[in-house]
């Protein structure tokens, strides 16, 4: 024991030794003044650790007075401390520190990272304590010139850039360019070259990009906005175009670039890239009069999304020469290929025209006007759309067009029944004879690839089928895999559409279809023997299953005879109360007041009824779709009753009520003997319990007996509601259920495992050498936690030492203020080192782009 004590002294001294790190002391003033670049500053040996006790500081003025001192934080990290105590970097809104900071930032977090002076100069201040150091800080300080103004536009293209480009932008701008062209008859067109503007992930702008018609922001002027990575191009209608761009208080990007060009009287063809927001079209000269013998040439790219989709067309106004849909004068004609896909003329606000799509990502739109032309043009709106591409058929489909009768008739993919091509593509439209009737489908056969074994997702090749005569109809549902759905139409018509890709090297699909006026639901009355197991599944299994069903069975077995049903491969929405998805079984016929137990998830279960009759009940909701049930259904005579012996072990193990979860049947008994390993007692933990409930638990009844039969010790019987927890004082236990005639329930739930006996005779023998190390061990670990404790302690005083050789000039900046106390002394002697060499600042400027951009007013800052 005395030699713990040494250990722990040498510790503890060692502890204090470390605490006695022996500090640098350093400050340093520099005077910067920026002339249109860039300057880097960092903390004093970055990126190595800076050092202690330092106080820098830097006063930035901007190249005159008509500018601002911009900050970008390129990497931030100091030590961390509540309200920036120890280490510092602070930021002032002018020449020196005599007001409060701007900025003050620790830690590894900077909110903004981005900000500007309200006027010419910045003081920038950096202090650090005597204790924790870390890697430091780069940032970079612009001369910032002041955004927006006015432009002119020539035959040479020219640029404009946002505020900081390429380095970043800043928080808190409103900056407006007004583009107008040399020549009153040109136009103005403007190209974006780069952009990097923040934008959420779902391509929502944070920080926009916007451009006018014109020079004002008027609604009905507007032509587009951009945010992220987007690239489009826009073009005015007369000489000029505003643009604004505006920043909000948190992330900066890098910014954009932009080229601007004016275009002579005349040069109307233009090519329009849409992205996640829509752009405005306008015809030459709009709201005026567009002029004579024009032929426009405009193409359309949707090049925004990774997933199909058309171009749509919205024609906000039209005002041409002509009588829609008669357009012999004035007319735009629309073009998806070779193939002209509509035309539009005459005046919208009289007769409406529109929206028109492309079937892919590519449109061409062509303006023509004759000699004589009176309308002030067109203003149209382009943006993707979601709706359906209609494919190109593959030429061994057959048929497109199929008439339904009463009597069925079969329809199969092309390959079957050997295999299907790659990359096919069919469409089927199967119509009834009689507009009052419907269609029904019946797979027979189903064998599609897919890669998800609940055919829930059919990523690859699929099948689906249209509640009407085109896909642009409400879809029904689809298929893939080994599914074989009944489905009907609400109207007179249905379409299959059938679509393969490289992998499938499957036989395709078989389905008959008929016409009929009777209302198709799942369920029906379902006869049983003796003989077979008959089998029921969920509607389309093995593939999802559909939303909103409510499907009732009625099994019937012979008289006297009762009936098995077996669960098997199944999975149902889970959740813990099965309240959404779920599959229920009544004994008997369903009554309103009975409560059968629920079923989901995917594990297999048995149930055994008290007679010949039972209830089927499958119930989904309106979102998620799982593979869904199969029921073996045989009659017989089944008895619920068993004893089964279990074996302990140190994992947990289960056991259940007959029919769990489903309700279990009435005039049963069960019964399960558990054994331990030698030297352990049997625990059991009742998960569920919901029994019939009775006075002193005399109907239906849960019991455990200490010893391995009936007969045993009791440890108490249960019923209701009723969750024990059971010990034996040996190896075994023996569990009996029992349930009378005159109610039943779900059931319950037990947990068994093994537990040691601490009367076993290791533990005896055992004890003094337990008790001992115990005892030991606790002594040896409130010494540890002692030292620690002092450790943290003196940390928490954070005390500076002196005696060190300072090599940093003293600058003009007061010192700060030291924390801590006086020094302390110990064993060891007191550690040198001799601090960083001098930092000096760079003030060459980083060269940058040259921008355009002007500036009318003061940006405010953002806090």
């Amino acid at each position: 024991m005395l030699g713990i004590y040494k250990t722990v002294a040498v510790l503890l001294g060692t502890l204090s030794s470390l605490l006695a790190v022996q500090a640098s002391t350093g400050r340093r003033f520099e005077e910067i003044t920026l002339t249109g670049g860039a300057v880097n500053i960092t903390s004093p040996g970055f990126p190595k650790h800076y050092g202690a006790n330092l106080t820098y500081a830097w006063r930035i003025h901007a190249s005159s007075i008509d500018r601002r001192v911009g900050v970008d934080i390129v990497y931030f990290a100091l030590e961390s401390s509540r309200h920036c105590q120890y280490d510092r970097l602070s930021f002032y809104d002018g020449p020196d520190n005599s007001t409060g900071p701007l900025f003050q930032f620790c830690g590894t977090n900077t909110d903004p990272r981005s900000f500007l002076s309200s006027g010419d100069s910045m003081y920038i201040q950096f202090t650090s304590d005597s204790f924790v150091n870390e890697e430091g800080f780069r940032i970079v300080v612009i001369d910032f010139e002041k955004c927006g103004g006015t432009l002119t536009a020539t035959s040479k293209v020219a640029n404009i850039t946002s505020p900081g480009y390429p380095y970043t932008y800043f928080n808190g701008l409103n900056c407006t360019w007004i583009i107008t062209s040399e020549n009153e008859n040109d136009t103005v067109g403007l190209t974006t070259l780069h952009s990097d503007i923040e934008a959420s992930p779902s391509h929502a702008c944070f920080d926009v990009l916007s451009v006018y018609n014109g020079n004002t922001t008027e609604a009905d002027q507007y032509l587009g906005q951009s945010c992220s990575n987007q690239r489009p191009r826009y073009q005015s209608s007369k000489n000029s175009l505003l643009v604004q761009f505006t920043t909000d208080g948190s992330t900066t990007k890098q910014g954009f670039m932009l080229q601007y060009v004016a275009r002579k009287e005349g040069d109307c063809n233009n090519t329009y890239l849409v992205y996640f927001t829509p752009i405005i079209i306008l015809s030459p000269g709009y709201p005026d009069s567009y002029d004579r013998n024009l032929k426009c040439v405009i193409e359309l790219a949707d090049i925004g999304h990774s997933m199909a989709g058309n171009l749509k067309l919205d024609i906000l106004n039209s005002d041409l020469d002509g009588a829609y849909p008669h357009c012999d004068n004035d007319s735009v004609t629309l073009y998806q290929g070779g193939s002209r896909i509509g035309e539009f003329c005459g005046d919208s606000s009289i007769t409406s025209i529109g929206p028109y799509y492309s079937n892919g990502m590519v449109m061409k739109m062509v303006f023509k006007t004759n000699d004589d032309t009176s309308g002030r043009g067109f203003r149209i709106r382009a943006s993707h759309s979601v709706r359906k591409v209609v494919p190109t058929l593959s030429k061994d489909c057959g048929s497109q067009f199929l008439n339904a009768t009463t009597h069925p008739q079969h329809l199969q993919s092309p390959g079957y029944p050997v295999r299907y091509p790659s990359n096919e593509e069919c469409l089927w439209t199967i119509t009834a004879s009689n507009p009052n009737m419907m269609v029904r489908i019946n797979v027979i056969d189903s064998d599609i690839y897919s890669t998800d074994r609940s055919y829930v997702n059919c990523k690859f090749d699929r099948v689906t089928a249209y509640d009407g005569p085109s896909i642009f109809n409400d879809t029904l549902l689809f298929w893939c895999g080994q599914s074989r759905p009944t489905l009907q139409s609400s109207g007179s018509a249905i379409t299959v559409q059938f679509h393969t890709y490289l992998f499938g090297h499957q036989r395709g699909f078989k389905l008959a279809y008929l016409e009929t006026n009777e209302p198709y639901t799942c369920g029906g009355t379902l006869n049983i023997t003796t003989t077979d197991y008959t089998t029921l599944t969920s509607p389309n299994y093995p593939g999802p299953y559909p939303n909103r069903q409510d499907c009732n069975w009625i099994i019937y077995a012979p008289p006297n005879t009762n009936i098995e049903a077996k669960v098997r491969n199944t999975l149902i929405e889970s959740t813990s109360q099965c309240s959404y998805d779920y599959l229920e079984i009544c004994d008997g016929m369903r009554s309103s007041v009975s409560d059968p137990g629920r079923y989901c998830g995917d594990d297999s279960t048995d149930y055994i009824s008290s007679g010949h009759i039972i209830s089927v009940r499958f119930h989904s909701d309106s979102s998620t779709r799982y593979k869904g049930f199969q029921m073996l259904l045989k009659a017989g005579h089944f008895s619920g009753s068993a004893t089964e012996e279990l074996s302990a072990s140190y994992s947990n193990e289960y056991i259940y009520s007959p029919n769990y979860p489903f309700n279990y049947p009435s005039n049963t008994e069960s019964s399960w003997k558990i054994t331990a390993d030698e030297y352990y007692s049997v625990l059991i933990n009742v998960m569920e319990s919901r029994l019939q409930n009775s006075y002193n638990c005399l109907e239906d009844y849960m019991e455990a007996f200490d010893g391995s039969d009936p007969f045993a010790p009791s440890l108490g019987r249960w019923c209701g509601k009723s969750e024990p927890v059971k010990t034996s004082s040996g190896s075994f236990m023996f569990l009996k259920f029992k349930s009378d005639s005159s109610g039943v329930d779900r059931g319950f739930k037990i947990k068994y495992t093994n537990k040691y006996n601490y009367k076993s005779p290791d533990f005896d023998t055992n004890v003094g050498a337990i008790v001992g190390g115990s005892i030991g061990g606790t002594f040896l670990m409130l010494l540890i936690i002692c030292g620690i404790a002092m450790f943290i302690y003196k940390k928490s005083r954070r005390i500076p030492t002196t005696n060190v050789p300072v090599y940093y000039t003293v600058g003009h900046v007061p010192p700060s203020s030291n924390f801590g106390q006086a020094p302390m002394t110990n064993t060891m002697p007191p550690t040198t080192f001799t601090g960083p060499p001098s930092y000096t600042t760079s003030a060459q400027a980083v060269d940058t782009p040259h921008s355009a951009y002007l500036n009318s007013g003061t940006v405010p800052n953002k806090l």
